[in-house]
């Protein structure tokens, strides 16, 4: 009975455990950013690039007009981001093509004001 309440107490804390890291919060740091951002919350809405040669990945956060890049394995990030903005780059045949036409050298955290998470 003991080597039985044993093994039931072990498999709970297993399951315990794999239902927790599935949940795991997942931080980057971006350039000219001080702090890292969790991008794991629901708040962010993440975009698959794979396509991409260029772009490996992208997240937005709508209430925030918050926008974090990552371009050849650095983050960037963009402030006051219009909606707008993020949908049209979200169908973009060309991510890079879109992103050089539409978002570089605009929306500047220097300029805007940069969401604190």
């Amino acid at each position: 009975m003991k080597k039985f309440l044993t093994t039931i107490l072990l498999l709970t804390s297993f399951l315990l455990l794999a239902c927790n890291s599935s949940n795991e919060e997942e931080y980057v740091d971006i350039k000219y950013r001080e702090d890292s951002v969790d991008i794991s919350e629901p708040r962010w809405e993440y975009l698959d690039t794979s396509r991409s040669s260029f772009i490996g990945g992208a997240w937005y956060d709508d209430e925030e007009d918050y926008m974090i890049i990552e371009l050849s394995g650095i983050k960037y990030h963009y402030c006051s981001m219009p909606e707008s903005t993020w949908r049209r780059f979200k169908s973009a045949e060309s991510f890079g093509s879109d992103y050089n036409s539409y978002i570089r050298g605009e929306f500047d955290c220097r300029e805007n004001p940069v969401p604190s998470y």
